[in-house]
């Protein structure tokens, strides 16, 4: 935990402060740690929101709990911690109107997307809002995974085809939850990342509903160019570190490349330590 603060610390000492930027000096990092073993403010009431264009697949909580998405399991003593950075998240979004998040991680297998999965779960726990969650890791898709969703479609079909976005999207049987699933392997996958199309489809995404947050669930930023490439149309970036698992100086170059995006904190991930305000 103290070597990623410093490396933290490390890299926002080599950067330029500029005013309302990730890099003023007054930001504090967000890190909330989850056990190893286990525009908004004005937005109108979502609860009666109905599905009359999206598939709806009923998902179980058992099914959800064996592949660790739990934040709506109020049972489960680990839930909580993805409440708990539901909170702070929505806090630094609201306060500059992002209505997008990115969740990266310098390398693979950190589990950046547990946590998108668990945080678009308790963001759509709140009434007064919507969610979508998009798998923009198209090399390696695994949301569908996670939430035990057979798709037949996802955004690569949708982006090198002509299918209707409405084929794609699906609701696990959350209120306020929209799942944009991917599907295969996109070898190219930059190429997709920065066409028109998908562009045109965040754009509209976004003016579809005000009160819609929008979660994408990306690849490893040291790992391929595709984050950056997404950055155009992302208002800001969450993340992920396994804790003891990288390098100083992987956490360095990871900060290195989202420079001029707006980073609004980090997710120690993995911990030894539990969060101490779990056992309250």
């Amino acid at each position: 935990m103290d070597r990623i603060q410093k490396a933290l610390d490390k890299a926002k000492a080599k950067q330029q402060p500029e005013p309302n930027s990730f890099n003023d000096a007054n930001r504090k990092d967000t890190v909330v740690t989850v056990d190893k073993n286990q525009p908004l403010n004005n937005a109108q009431d979502v609860t009666g929101i109905t599905y009359t264009e999206t598939k709806v697949v009923e998902v179980s909580e058992k099914a959800l709990a064996e592949k660790r998405v739990i934040a709506s399991q109020y049972s489960n003593s680990q839930s909580g911690v993805f409440r708990m950075l539901r909170t702070q998240v929505l806090q630094k979004m609201r306060e500059k109107s992002f209505q997008t998040l990115a969740i990266t991680s310098p390398t693979a297998g950190e589990g950046k997307s547990v946590v998108s999965s668990n945080l678009a779960v308790a963001m759509a726990m709140e009434s007064n809002q919507t969610v979508l969650l998009v798998d923009l890791d198209l090399r390696n898709p695994t949301l569908s995974d996670y939430f035990s969703l057979d798709v037949e479609v996802g955004l690569k079909d949708y982006l090198e085809g002509n299918i209707g976005i409405s084929e794609v999207l699906i609701n696990p049987g959350i209120k306020g939850l929209v799942i944009l699933p991917g599907k295969g392997r996109a070898e190219n996958s930059a190429e997709l990342l920065s066409s028109k199309k998908m562009t045109h489809l965040v754009s509209d995404l976004k003016a579809k509903y005000n009160s819609r947050m929008i979660i994408f669930d990306t690849p490893p930023i040291l790992q391929t160019d595709d984050v950056l490439l997404a950055s155009n149309y992302i208002d800001s970036t969450l993340l992920v570190l396994e804790d003891g698992k990288n390098k100083e100086s992987e956490i360095v170059k990871s900060l290195q490349l989202l420079e001029g995006t707006e980073l609004i904190g980090s997710v120690l991930n993995k911990s030894e330590k539990p969060p101490m305000h779990q056992s309250y």
